[in-house]
């Protein structure tokens, strides 16, 4: 009994540090500027969505594109564009109190979404992999500065309600720019 009642403070503390880990938030700092520049900032400016060097599961982006004919390759420009509109879109809803505007534009601090990572994933009915985004999210300030780096990470599953790796690649656009909006929350009112 002894030992049973020993044993207990170092299991709740596991399940608390599980449950920490679990809740906490959905961005890695890779950089954070000290002391917070962005406090009650109203008006941002956005770069357009970046793939310059994304990988696209284990090729570059030229050899899966060299991998498909040329309806496939004009529906993955469509699909990144689509990406980039849903990820602007949800940024400027989840965050209403700020501004973001385009670049080039007269703001003291830029948004430069850069995504690195891409798995397209699949649905087969039988078989099934999500699609996954992972972007680097950089903040730049005046002189240019680099002020903040994050990365952020989206997995959107392969179902049959969401079977195509574009719907998907949608979707990830969606959940990003809700992270992205939720980080800036948390730097423009502490």
């Amino acid at each position: 009994m002894t030992a049973m009642i020993s044993t207990r403070p170092w299991f709740l503390a596991c399940l608390l540090s599980l449950f920490t880990v679990a809740c906490g938030p959905p961005w890695t700092v890779v950089a954070k500027a000290v002391p917070n520049p962005f406090v009650n900032q109203r008006s941002f400016a956005v770069e357009p969505v970046h793939f310059e060097g994304v990988r696209i599961g284990e090729k570059s982006e030229a050899e899966y594109q060299a991998s498909k004919d040329a309806e496939q390759q004009s529906s993955w420009d469509e699909d990144k564009r689509a990406f980039a509109s849903e990820f602007g879109r949800e940024l400027t809803e989840e965050l209403p109190e700020v501004q973001f505007v385009s670049v080039p534009a007269p703001s003291p601090f830029v948004v430069r979404p850069v995504v690195t990572f891409i798995e397209p994933g699949f649905y087969a009915y039988v078989a099934a992999r999500p699609s996954e985004v992972r972007m680097t999210l950089e903040i730049w300030g005046p002189g240019p500065q680099r002020l903040d780096v994050l990365e952020f990470r989206a997995v959107v599953p392969a179902t049959m309600t969401n079977p195509s790796s574009g719907g998907r690649l949608r979707s990830a656009g969606e959940v990003l720019g809700a992270q992205v909006a939720e980080y800036l929350r948390t730097r423009v009112f502490p």
